[in-house]
Parts: C-alpha cells; sequence; structure tokens
C-alpha cells in the first residue's frame, strides 16, 4: 500500500494572507482537518507545513507561503497525505487503495481487469476498469459486491458492459 495519499489540488489564492483554495479528492473535506503537513509529490520529500485549514470552504495556509504572490505560485499543483497521519478503523481504507487490484465478475468469477483509475465524476465515484476492454462502473452497492484490498473487487457487471 501506497504510504502518500493523493488530497488534491490546490487552485487559486483566497484573499491577500496566503489562503489557496484546494479541490479535496478525500469523502469530505473535515476528513483532512486534523493533518499537520501536505505533501506536493507522492513521495513525501517536500513537506508543505500547515498554518491553517478551513474545510467549510475548502481552502488552506502554508506557513512560508503566507501572502497572496507565495501562495499563487502553487496554483494547480497536486498535495499528498500521509495515512500515518489519518489512521483509519478497522476494515476501512482508502479508494486509492484500490488501483491496481484484480477485478472480478461476480457473477461468474471471471476475472474482469484491473482497477487504473479511480474518478469523480459529477459527485459520483467511478472505478476505471481495463482488461479486455475499457470501461467505467459506479462505485455504488447495486454494482459493488465486495471491494477489499487484500482481496480484490468483485463487482456485478450488468451484461454486455465487456
Amino acid at each position: 500500500m501506497k504510504r502518500y495519499i493523493e488530497a488534491g489540488k490546490l487552485n487559486s489564492p483566497r484573499g491577500l494572507k496566503g489562503e489557496i483554495r484546494f479541490n479535496c479528492y478525500c469523502d469530505s473535506p473535515e476528513f483532512l482537518s486534523g493533518v499537520q503537513r501536505l505533501y506536493l509529490d507522492a513521495e513525501g520529500t517536500k513537506p508543505l507545513e500547515v498554518a491553517f485549514y478551513r474545510p467549510s470552504i475548502p481552502s488552506v495556509i502554508f506557513k512560508g507561503y503566507e501572502d497572496r504572490d507565495l501562495a499563487s505560485t502553487l496554483n494547480g499543483r497536486t498535495v499528498w497525505f500521509d495515512r500515518e497521519e489519518i489512521p483509519l478503523p478497522d476494515g476501512v481504507f482508502y479508494f486509492g487503495d484500490l488501483i491496481g487490484e484484480t477485478v472480478y465478475n461476480a457473477k461468474t468469477g471471471e476475472i474482469a481487469g484491473k482497477i487504473t483509475e479511480i474518478e469523480d465524476i459529477a459527485g459520483k465515484i467511478y472505478y476505471v476498469i481495463e482488461g479486455e476492454t475499457l470501461f467505467r462502473i459506479p462505485a455504488i452497492d447495486e454494482f459493488v459486491a465486495k471491494a477489499n484490498p487484500d482481496e480484490g473487487v468483485w463487482l456485478n457487471i450488468p451484461e454486455g458492459l465487456i
């Protein structure tokens, strides 16, 4: 499992004090409220210290970037968080942990492919699966029979989709 999880993308500054709008990829912006650091790379070698986080917008101020001009240099950058800073309860996992997992057809037991990406389209989460064909399927109970990073993903795949 990856230690650093993609948290979202930084957008344009808000105001004059370095506050940056933040497109959060988590289920809820409140999820990141306790995070002390975000990182500019997936390896955790470029930390940004969080001075202030506003989940209601969401937006963030980083130490050393407390003015609009400095904050604007981060516009468009993707940031990651350290999974060790936010432990999850047993049986709960991050969507990103499913990338690379084998997908099985729950009706036949056959391998349908691997998850190559997780997309958020209009507020709905989709698994992008590459097998004999490339297809997307919503990550909702109707289609997901079981999803677990240790056991793969079992989907109720509609006939004719693949």
